[in-house]
């Protein structure tokens, strides 16, 4: 018998997990073992690795990834048809044999640029594909020159052909999206759509990841302002987002995919990096159970005598590295293997961010979610906290997207689609299940949704000026979060809203209600804006564990509170009157945080040499041919948010997730104050109380559900920016219903 060994997946995918068959016909064969088996034979002999009596077969398939099969009837014998789901753009492999090349080049790549696998270039070129093997100069352009040098966008525009995009690409369920051809002149559209005006000359063909025409602060293609400027050539547009020029874009394809696959696989009570939380900072190595007294404060107990020690002692920290083991036996497993690692929060307000660089490794069991630090410390004077908990409260206000992985738009709005949120203290991603504020006059939360997508919403794009960094008008901006919703309330349900679809609600749910009722049909979703969302919905025992006690309200009035404390004395909400949410790039600008991980990050990182970065990039794109190798003084960009000598830590099986840069911040772009009306805080207006079967700040889309949130009458966001040299404006502000 053959040895079978297992190989491991490298991080990289380009896989659209919401690209799923919608025939009912159609079965998910999991795991999918001939896919699995087959890749791993043919990578190892790519590879060179195969050896005689072995077989192998992969871990997983790339995230996103996903086999499915249907049965073909009609002959004696059935038959079985096999088909992949999870490409970009909308299409399904029907063999290993056809998957292999796309698979390769991802493993080899980090992306699909370029991939020469017959799907990617049905159309006649690989999609987005630079010519490597043609003549370039051997000089690199500077990012002071990357403006106004035209030497790359003529080296790139030579050697691209049109991209054509057969018919509509598939972005998530109950979501028809529109065509999209780089091709398609606008004229064709003028009798159903509104037409902006045709651009002079030839329409360009350089993708909006590596079109230097314009570019941010940092000298990289600025991909948000290239993507509406040919959403105004196109009017529709639906693409991946890609920056290829971009380290810190590079980095996080092969980052992102591990924090999503470990969100969907660990409990959701599970801390994640980048998210606040308590942590028990007296325990001293020592075995301890925390136990309440009838006083309200809680008490250390040792776990091996039983004996009662002194009272718990609270801080705030930012998780940084989370633990490869469950910890579940603290007599075999060290701290800092089963442990996250917990860096003291500084004060947003203050220079001094001394507390950074006082990390500490800390049992998951000594960790409680931040949402309950009133539960755990009004027994105490404010002036008895530790000073780390006013600096969390400080920025529960605080907003961040993570990952914006694809762009769609019908000019003039447009939708960035993407995989988790930063709100307050919490890492929300796609496919957690979360507690929703209720609306105004509702005592209670009692309604929970299932993320099915995060999307950032673009409006007002006609009246924008061109220039990001002038003082003209601005296009609006919104966040909002898609999914399906339970509510624990019979009379906000429908009995024909349930069917087979819907029928069984989420695992993170048991516990909680005997029954839960569906508030919308199975073929819609409901939209809500990001203020909505009060946390994750942490499994039972575990509330149980923290709280002594169970319910979906647990803590919505401490999570109102912070956010109100956070408002009052967050000075970068303050310098903006009228605002109430700060959102920014990155977690890093969030938290105003210098280090992580005890290295500098953003623009504290003096090591960060922008024009080396792009350098590499291009060279890895073949835009310019390396005369030597490239220099090593820098830090090696897997290395440059994680500590020297991180990955041969015993503490850790791979630097895992604390460098990833949309998580924490690599020095990017666009900061925001945003103006958002929560709806705990404001009166509501009680005329169309008969109506809502779903609370205010919500709506109800159909399959194919409006291309934006005000067409329903809701409330919209407006985004003011912080940064006088940007013009990307946000806010969040209630609207009248129409």
């Amino acid at each position: 018998m053959s040895r079978r060994i297992v190989v491991p997946l490298r991080p990289f995918s380009d896989g659209d997990p919401s690209h799923k068959p919608t025939n009912p016909a159609m079965k998910q064969v999991d795991p999918p073992t001939i896919y699995l088996e087959k890749l791993a034979d043919e990578w190892m002999k790519t590879r060179d690795e195969a050896k005689p009596g072995c077989s192998y077969i992969l871990r997983a398939l790339p995230h996103g990834y996903t086999l499915w099969e249907k049965t073909r009837g009609g002959t004696s014998k059935k038959h079985v048809d096999r088909w992949l789901y999870g490409h970009p753009e909308g299409k399904s492999f029907d063999s290993p044999n056809r998957y292999f090349p796309h698979f390769l080049h991802l493993m080899e790549n980090g992306s699909s640029m370029g991939c020469p696998c017959s799907v990617c270039t049905k159309s006649g070129q690989p999609h987005c594909a630079a010519s490597k093997s043609s003549k370039r100069s051997g000089s690199i352009i500077s990012s002071r020159s990357a403006s106004t040098n035209p030497s790359l966008s003529n080296a790139l525009a030579s050697n691209h052909q049109p991209v054509q995009l057969g018919g509509p690409v598939p972005i998530a369920p109950h979501h028809q999206t529109a065509q999209s051809s780089d091709l398609a002149p606008a004229a064709s559209y003028s009798n159903a759509l509104p037409t902006a005006p045709l651009p002079k000359g030839r329409p360009k063909m350089i993708p909006p990841g590596m079109d230097t025409s314009r570019v941010d602060e940092e000298g990289t293609p600025d991909v948000w302002r290239n993507l509406i400027d040919k959403l105004k050539r196109h009017i529709t547009v639906d693409q991946p987002i890609d920056e290829p020029l971009s380290m810190d874009w590079r980095a996080e394809q092969r980052l992102v995919p591990d924090l999503l696959h470990r969100s969907a696989k660990e409990p959701q009570c599970m801390p994640r990096v980048g998210e606040i939380v308590l942590y028990l900072r007296n325990a001293n190595n020592r075995q301890v159970k925390v136990i309440k007294e009838d006083s309200g404060e809680y008490m250390l107990h040792d776990v091996a005598t039983d004996t009662r020690l002194e009272p718990a002692l609270w801080a705030a920290g930012l998780v940084t590295q989370v633990p490869e083991s469950d910890g579940n036996d603290q007599d075999e497993i060290s701290d800092t293997i089963s442990g996250v690692r917990v860096e003291p929060i500084p004060n947003p307000n203050d220079t001094n961010k001394s507390l950074s660089k006082r990390y500490k490794y800390v049992p998951t069991r000594y960790t409680r979610p931040f949402f309950g630090w009133k539960h755990y410390l009004s027994h105490l004077p404010d002036d008895e906290w530790h000073p780390t908990v006013r600096n969390a409260l400080t920025c529960m206000s605080t907003m961040s997207l993570v990952s914006r992985y694809r762009f769609q738009g019908e000019w003039p709005k447009a939708s960035v689609w993407c995989h988790g949120i930063y709100v307050g203290s919490e890492l929300f991603v796609v496919g957690d299940t979360v507690r929703m504020s209720p609306k105004a006059g509702y005592p209670k939360c009692t309604d929970i949704m299932v993320i099915k997508s995060i999307r950032l919403k673009m409006s007002n794009l006609q009246h924008a000026s061109n220039n990001d960094y002038d003082d003209g008008s601005p296009y609006n901006s919104e966040a909002w979060i898609y999914g399906t919703a339970y509510t624990m309330d019979p009379s906000r349900s429908n009995k024909l809203y349930l069917d087979h679809t819907n029928a069984t609600t989420p695992r993170a749910a048991d516990g909680y209600s005997i029954t839960w009722h569906p508030l919308h049909p199975s073929n819609k979703e409901i939209a809500v804006p990001f203020s909505r969302i009060m946390s994750r919905l942490y499994e039972s025992d575990a509330m149980h564990d923290y709280f002594s006690a169970a319910y979906i309200d647990q803590g919505r009035e401490w999570i109102q509170e912070g956010r109100k404390f956070a408002r009052e004395n967050d000075n970068r909400i303050l310098k903006s009157p009228g605002t109430t949410w700060c959102w920014l790039d990155t977690r890093s600008q969030a938290l105003d945080l210098e280090t992580v991980n005890g290295l500098e990050v953003g623009i504290h990182d003096n090591e960060r040499d922008l024009k080396d970065l792009r350098q590499k990039a291009k060279i890895l794109e073949g835009i310019v041919a390396p005369n030597q190798e490239p220099k090593t003084a820098t830090r090696d960009l897997r290395q440059f948010m994680a500590p020297a000598g991180f990955e041969e830590m015993p503490v850790r099986k791979k630097p895992a997730l604390p460098i990833v840069p949309e998580l924490l911040g690599v020095g990017q772009k666009r900061k925001h104050v945003v103006d958002v009306s929560d709806d705990e805080n404001e009166e509501q207006d009680d005329e169309d109380e008969d109506e809502d079967e779903f609370r205010q700040h919500t709506i109800v889309l159909d399959d194919d559900g409006p291309s934006s949130p005000h067409e329903d009458g809701v409330t919209g966001h407006r985004l003011h920016v912080q940064q006088p040299s940007k013009r990307l404006k946000v806010l969040v502000q209630p609207s009248e219903r129409e």
